[in-house]
Parts: structure tokens; C-alpha cells; sequence
């Protein structure tokens, strides 16, 4: 039997025709499991969508919100399951994700890998960003409360006021360095076999990182901190920092991607990327229709 590939999807949104086409696309695997978990308080799920694939529908769900701890409890439900079934690599997905590169191109490519995880993993101790500057003060220091305040120029704002943590509760050290990255990865069953068998650390990262996220000033996202972290500090797996994602970020605002049209087929299309996001069930979809014949159906 080929190799199974796992599929972990977070979902919010009741299915689009855009879900519905990645699950399409994803069904075309030899040997499959997907897993998806969708937050029913956000949405219902039409479940017409999942027919005849090998799709499993958590049961027990958790809210979920972007950038919440949350969403940690809630891929560790998926990769368990996934885990379950045998697969023997892990790719994480949106629901406005979609693959860019064939079915046999994609196999090939992780029959071949010499690595254990394909993730970014960045030390937060270093200055490779220099937002990381705010990381290590949100976990360095602890959100009290607001005071307001008025600027110069006379407008209003709530200043935050924190204290320094006691450094025997602040969960990174020298043991434990953070690391940050997408939270969009692929990783092998060793490496998810690590992962799963760490689940109380994971539990003590994910409490730290939700004191750290009390404050309206500073936040750091959970999905891009703590299976960087637990990979990052194991010399044991083989990283290569490439998530073979393509994402366009030029110009960006508010902390998301562009969604990507037909004029972005030509950079998809050189891409050495095996996924990309952020597609759009209005906007992306005659895009998505060029992909699949000129690339996905060769």
C-alpha cells in the first residue's frame, strides 16, 4: 500500500465551494486520512461535502478564534486521530488552502524527503525579527490592567501597565528556548510521534502563552509558537526550515495574506511551494480552475 498522508484542516466557516474543491483535491490522494476540526459555534457544516471521502468530523470540538490557545487543543485533536489511522506524514491546512503541485509531484516529494519536518522554527532569543522584541517582553512581564491616557496631539488611549514575571514561572529558559514560525508545517510520523508524546509540556506551553495573551498590548500567537518550540529544541529531527508554502504578503495588512486571483498563476506556477493560501470561494476561483488544468490534472 503507498504511503498515507494525513490532512489537518481547522475550519470556522460553513464549507464554500472553495473548501469543498481543496477536499475534492485532496480525495485524490492513493492512500488518505483527513481530519478536520470545525468550531460548530462559529457555524453549522454541511456534511454533503465530506460524502464518500475518508474525512473524520471531530466530535468534541473546541471554540476556536484566530490566535487563541484554543486552536493548539484543537489540532492536537486532529493530529491524535490522524496519528490513529497510520499516517505516516502531517500537513497542515486552512480551508482556503489549495495544492499547487500534483498528487504524484507531492507523493514523490515526501517519499524522497531526508527530513523529519519541513516548519520554520526562528529563536524568539535571537533578532532575526525585530518584533521579537515584543515576544520576549510578553514573556517577561505580566499584563496588570489599563490607565487612560491622552497623547500630545490630544486623542485618547488605555496604556497598559505590567510587572516583571517571576523568572521560576516563566516557561522558556535555557532548556526550553522559543522558537516562532508559520503555523503552516509538514512533518513526519517520528516527529509527530514526539509531539503527541509530549502532550504535558504542550499543556504548560499553552497555559503560559494564555496568561502571556491577557493584555490587549502584547499577543503571540499559540499555532506559531509551540510546535516550533517543541521541534525546534529537539536536535534529534532533521528541520528544514521550508514550509513549501506559497503565500503573498506584499502589502498586507491587518496580519493576513492577500487572497490570491488569476493574476498570481504565473508566481504560483514557478513556485517550488506544494500548497498556497489564501484563496477565496468569489475571488479565486477561476484561478483555481487554471491550476487544476494546467497543473494538478497533467
Amino acid at each position: 500500500m503507498s504511503m498515507k498522508i494525513g490532512f489537518s484542516i481547522l475550519s470556522h466557516k460553513t464549507p464554500d465551494i472553495q473548501f469543498e474543491a481543496l477536499l475534492n483535491q485532496l480525495s485524490t490522494y492513493p492512500n488518505y486520512e483527513i481530519a478536520i476540526h470545525h468550531d460548530f459555534n462559529q457555524s453549522d457544516f454541511n456534511s454533503k461535502v465530506i460524502v464518500n471521502k475518508n474525512v473524520y468530523l471531530i466530535e468534541n470540538y473546541v471554540q476556536t478564534k484566530w490566535s487563541h490557545v484554543n486552536n493548539i487543543r484543537a489540532l492536537m485533536k486532529t493530529f491524535t486521530h490522524l496519528y490513529q489511522q497510520n499516517c505516516e506524514w502531517f500537513i497542515t491546512l486552512s480551508a482556503n488552502c489549495y495544492p499547487i503541485k500534483s498528487t504524484k509531484q507531492i507523493t514523490d516529494f515526501l517519499e524522497a524527503s531526508q527530513f523529519d519536518a519541513y516548519i520554520e522554527c526562528n529563536n524568539i532569543h535571537s533578532d532575526h525579527f525585530d518584533f521579537y522584541k515584543y515576544f520576549r517582553q510578553a514573556f517577561n512581564t505580566a499584563y496588570l490592567f489599563s490607565i487612560p491616557f491622552f497623547r500630545k496631539n490630544g486623542t485618547f488611549y488605555c496604556k497598559p501597565i505590567r510587572k516583571k514575571r517571576d523568572p521560576n514561572k516563566i516557561v522558556f529558559n535555557d532548556n526550553l528556548i522559543p522558537y516562532h514560525g508559520s503555523d503552516w508545517f509538514i512533518i513526519n510520523r517520528k516527529t509527530m510521534a514526539y509531539i503527541l508524546s509530549n502532550k504535558e509540556l504542550i499543556d504548560t506551553i499553552v497555559s503560559f502563552l494564555d496568561d502571556v495573551n491577557k493584555g490587549a498590548d502584547l499577543n503571540v500567537c499559540p499555532p506559531e509558537v509551540v510546535f516550533q518550540t517543541l521541534i525546534g529544541n529537539n536536535e534529534t529531527l532533521k528541520v528544514n526550515k521550508n514550509t513549501y508554502r506559497y503565500i503573498d504578503w506584499t502589502d498586507s495588512i491587518n496580519w493576513h495574506p492577500n487572497i490570491l486571483v488569476l493574476k498570481d498563476f504565473d508566481a504560483i506556477q514557478q513556485s517550488e511551494a506544494l500548497f498556497a493560501r489564501k484563496f477565496d470561494a468569489t475571488l479565486s476561483m477561476d484561478l483555481i480552475h487554471k491550476i487544476n488544468k494546467s497543473i494538478l490534472d497533467k
